[in-house]
């Protein structure tokens, strides 16, 4: 049996050395080399070798960290520290960060015989007991994957099945979801949860013939809720790595390790979503009630039945984005689409979604509305069943808004009328408040005009009754039948006027503005 290494160093002569010692023996061959540590998890992710050769000078990320960062991610693969210089303490260090040897460099043919050969036995026992612990292949125990794909691009395909993963994660505890961005060219699942992955699933089709659960699981980003995702390819040129034979292993790996696989399939037909749909327990096609996304729906069932993906008889239609104001209402639209939609339809909610999109985070929707429609949804294609799911005594016994078929129309249930009719004696004190406080700013702003037009009259030497006149006429009638003028003998002029409630002419005794303002005798 012949195992495979890696050679991380850090320029071309130690790998040469290296690579040569290395195939001098029997049952081991270098499968790459990497000049970085960040080459060096791509070719690990990539090639899964059992043995890496790490040199202590390899950069940039320092040797130790990376040590550990492999062995944390990749139990089954053993790794050897080289040293110029080893000392007891290099040893010890390696032997923390979770190396499984340290020699020196150069290393001698026994010396380097000897580490390998206890390590190629070491990761045969290692890898037998991961496999028997992680990868069962009956076919019992497979997860149900479902398969989520839009009659046209922008009908919600994507929220839709972002959605019902997190609900099915949040409602039954325990449960393992892994959505998959099979919407090659198009696909933003990563952007919609607001994540980024080194890898993505370009990287598991260039190894799908030998997939291995660490394989499989470092490709795997697995957020603080629970939910696990496995974005598209970031670079066009990796999109023709992903055909139907990669997805359908890649699919099937995932299965053995999730309860759940929901793949967000876009709305184009390739050979990857094709597959998606093909061997799906549960396909579900999502439409809008406007003309272009009901044609759409023909157009992706007919080119699903023409590569043999599909029949309608086994898709289930879901409207999307229904609303009362629409030209097209969803028994019109049901005459127009192949098959008859389910009973369970959406809502046109953006505003509600826009919080959760805006924040790349299904759990900052709080819309129990919308929520309720999710599980009604979940619970007819069975991705949550009533009764595996999770008791929420905040949920609301039925839902805030339902479709009445009868006559086309969204109403309200009494539930959201009375929390509006709560609402208004709170709306009408706020409104009260702001106007009294504006009403007084106002009058305390012309109490102030005036008193500077009475001391600017005053000063180019006018009569009491002039400065008088002059204030008043500053200032509106409602607050100059209220209002007095005054001229101090500290030579100053003072304004006094009253506070108004509610309306201007209402006034409250004893409560008044007063502005002094000093006259500035102009003629000298």
């Amino acid at each position: 049996m012949t195992h495979s290494v890696i050679i991380a160093a850090p320029d071309q002569t130690t790998s040469y050395e290296l690579r040569a010692q290395v195939e001098e023996l029997d049952d081991f061959t270098v499968i790459d080399v990497a000049d970085s540590t960040t080459r060096l998890h791509e070719l690990i992710a990539l090639r899964d070798p059992e043995i890496v050769l790490i040199h202590e000078q390899i950069g940039p990320v320092p040797v130790l960290h990376t040590v550990r960062d492999i062995v944390a991610r990749r139990p089954g693969t053993a790794l050897i520290l080289l040293s110029d210089d080893l000392s007891p303490e290099v040893f010890a260090a390696a032997m923390d960060a979770g190396a499984r040897g340290a020699i020196q460099h150069p290393a001698s043919h026994e010396a380097l015989q000897s580490r390998l050969t206890a390590n190629a036995e070491w990761v045969t026992q290692m890898r037998r007991h991961l496999s028997a612990e992680s990868l069962d292949t009956d076919i019992g125990s497979r997860g149900r994957l479902v398969a989520v794909a839009g009659s046209k691009g922008g009908v919600g395909t994507t929220t839709l099945a972002v959605h019902l993963a997190h609900n099915a994660v949040t409602r039954v505890a325990g449960r393992s979801v892994c959505v998959v961005d099979l919407n090659l060219d198009n696909g933003d699942l990563g952007d919609f949860l607001g994540i980024t992955h080194r890898l993505d699933i370009s990287d598991l089709a260039k190894v799908a013939d030998d997939l291995s659960a660490q394989t499989l699981g470092s490709a795997i980003h697995r957020s603080p809720s629970g939910l696990s995702s496995l974005l598209g390819p970031t670079h066009i040129e990796d999109i023709g790595e992903i055909g139907e034979r990669e997805t359908i292993l890649i699919l099937a790996a995932l299965r053995r390790q999730f309860d759940l696989v929901i793949a967000d399939c876009g709305s184009s037909v390739t050979p990857a979503s094709a597959a998606a749909v093909e061997t799906a327990d549960e396909v579900l096609l999502v439409a809008t009630p406007d003309l272009l996304a009901l044609r759409g729906a023909h157009r992706v069932v007919e080119n699903w039945k023409r590569v043999g993906a599909r029949d309608i008889e086994k898709v289930k239609i879901v409207l999307n984005k229904v609303s009362r104001d629409s030209d097209i209402q969803p028994d019109t639209a049901a005459r127009l689409l192949p098959a008859a939609p389910i009973n369970a339809s959406l809502p046109d909610a953006f505003k509600t979604l826009q919080r959760g999109l805006n924040h790349q985070d299904p759990a900052e929707i709080h819309a129990k509305a919308w929520w309720m429609r999710i599980e009604e949804l979940a619970a007819e294609i069975g991705t949550v069943s009533s009764h595996s799911a999770s008791p929420n005594p905040n949920a609301p016994r039925r839902t805030l808004f339902r479709y009445r078929k009868e006559d086309s129309t969204q109403v309200e249930t009494g539930q959201a009328t009375l929390e509006f009719v709560g609402l208004i004696p709170l709306v009408i004190l706020i409104m009260v408040t702001l106007w009294q406080v504006g009403l007084w700013g106002v009058s305390a702003a012309y109490t102030s005009h005036a008193a500077d037009e009475a001391a600017r009259s005053a000063g180019i030497g006018a009569t009491t009754e002039q400065v008088r006149a002059d204030a008043l006429a500053a200032v509106p009638d409602w607050l100059a039948d209220h209002m007095e003028v005054t001229q101090t003998v500290d030579h100053t002029v003072k304004v006094r006027s009253s506070m108004p409630l509610l309306l201007p002419s209402l006034t409250i005794d004893g409560l008044t503005f007063t502005s002094e303002t000093p006259i500035i005798d102009e003629d000298r």
